[in-house]
């Protein structure tokens, strides 16, 4: 999967050695940074440092010299970065500058877990190209147990004070600041909300959306879980409530669980800070914890999902997040096979492409294969049984190694409600495959370890017959 044959086109990877978690995304200076979890002598997440790349376009990347090394206080776990565009720290002269906040960890044989996980800060004077540690880190000590890591640091408005989410154990704990350096504990969430598993959460993010087609406004909790027993592995979940600058109100059943993604490889999504036009703009690494060490590679290891806008609806269940591809996809990268809109497949006819957009009609008890080029059989089939839409993932891969295979294979259902025609937008790149349904409510994001690693979607009825209303072979920021 992860060799030179096999580098992904239009989705981030390191040049060589391992990579997991995005973190610091900030915008600043006509350019989004990306940082990111980096072993670079290791592909199975040796030493940690934060690796760094650049981008103008969300799709061309420049990797740059590593931000963050391991020291004496341990290695640079995930965090986030902002703009301070006030020198509100005192770091900066009449620029501003980029901070960095990240989790330092290091054995300790005295906490629960055996280490110990502290909040440091970090800051940059030349646009992220070298970085200065705070020379009185930590600037959140540990609070007694092992782990408390991976800080998001955000400004709310409404009660004029920087916020930090934190994950602690099973709970976000947040924070408030006035100067980026002094922290107080605000509050924790989460001790009895959503989804738990035997792992701690990881990777908070905290943002306001606004409802489509509404003057109205909600927050959103993002919290991963990683590798749990459970056979799903690591999956990212999400609340939607207020916050009021000192705690977070869900507004849901506090036992029902959100997913941000019905696959299995979307883990640690995060979201940029100062993102041209205010759009919320996420990144997440496209891999699960339960065989993330194990996924077939040569000179390096990881790779991130095509970056995502993410907007709130109504539905019939309440406020949900749904989500767009942003990326421009270059016009030579494939389009549909020569097909008019209002048209009817059969069993004997298809369609697909690399990247692209359908509107489509099934019939109910019908069955529609899509195909990921270069498998032997359907990766998922759809079914329609009144406004219940059914998808079956399935996965199998041509690696050799039995406990890759063991985790890795899957089949599986995700559902949705859909009253009417059925939206699919989908991303095909070498050995991945990321999928839209209902106007980017229902997220599916895939590896996809071939012996022939394919760009292209086949969508094709099995029985019964599906109408294709609109179709649109390139997507579009």
């Amino acid at each position: 999967m992860c060799s030179e044959v096999c580098r992904p086109y239009i989705h981030f990877a390191p040049e060589k050695g391992w990579m997991n978690d995005p973190n610091g995304l900030v915008y600043f200076d006509g350019e989004y940074h990306l940082f990111f979890q980096y072993a670079p002598n290791d592909l199975t997440g040796g030493p940690i440092h934060w690796g760094h790349a650049v981008s103008e376009d969300l799709l061309h990347w420049e990797e740059l010299n590593i931000a963050l090394e391991p020291d004496s206080r341990g290695l640079c776990f995930s965090g986030s970065a902002i703009v301070d565009h006030d020198n509100t720290t005192g770091f900066f002269d009449d620029e501003p500058g980029l901070l960095a906040f990240y989790t330092a960890h290091r054995e300790a044989p005295e906490f629960d877990r055996g280490y110990i996980e502290e909040q440091c800060l970090a800051y940059s004077k030349d646009r992220g190209r070298s970085w200065i540690k705070y020379e009185n880190n930590p600037i959140v000590s540990s609070p007694g147990f092992s782990d408390f890591r991976d800080p998001k640091v955000i400004w709310h408005q409404d009660t004029s004070a920087w916020i930090m989410a934190l994950a602690s154990g099973q709970e976000i704990h947040f924070y408030r600041s006035a100067n980026l350096i002094d922290w107080t504990f605000c509050s924790a969430f989460g001790a009895s909300e959503g989804i738990h598993t035997d792992h701690p959460w990881e990777c908070p993010d905290l943002f306001q959306l606004n409802i489509s087609g509404s003057h109205e406004s909600r927050w959103i909790l993002v919290v991963g879980i990683g590798a749990c027993e459970k056979p799903f592995g690591s999956f990212t979940q999400y609340f939607v409530g207020n916050f009021n600058g000192y705690e977070f109100i869900n507004e849901n059943a506090s036992d029902q669980g959100l997913l941000l993604d019905q696959g299995r490889d979307l883990y640690a999504v995060q979201s940029w800070s100062n993102s041209p036009g205010g759009d919320r703009l996420i990144l997440g690494w496209l891999n699960n914890w339960k065989y993330a060490k194990e996924v077939p590679a040569t000179s390096y290891r990881g790779m991130m999902s095509v970056p995502r806008y993410l907007n709130l609806v109504a539905t019939k269940s309440g406020l949900r997040v749904s989500q767009s591809f942003c990326v421009a996809i270059p016009s030579d990268a494939g389009g549909f096979d020569d097909y008019q809109s209002n048209i009817i497949l059969d069993a004997e006819s298809s369609v697909g492409a690399r990247r692209g957009r359908l509107l489509f009609g099934i019939e109910p008890d019908s069955l529609v294969d899509l195909t990921f080029f270069g498998t032997q059989s359907p990766d998922l089939r759809l079914s329609r049984k009144g406004d219940r839409i059914s998808v079956q993932i399935l996965r199998s891969t041509v690696s050799g190694d039995a406990s890759f295979i063991k985790e890795f294979e899957h089949d599986y259902q995700a559902v949705f409600i859909c009253a009417g025609e059925i939206s699919m937008e989908w991303v095909t790149d070498r050995n991945s495959l990321e999928l839209l349904f209902d106007d980017g409510r229902v997220s599916i994001s895939q590896l996809m370890i071939t012996d022939n690693p394919g760009q292209y979607l086949q969508v094709q009825p099995v029985s019964g017959g599906i109408k294709i209303l609109q179709h649109q072979e390139c997507l579009i920021s």
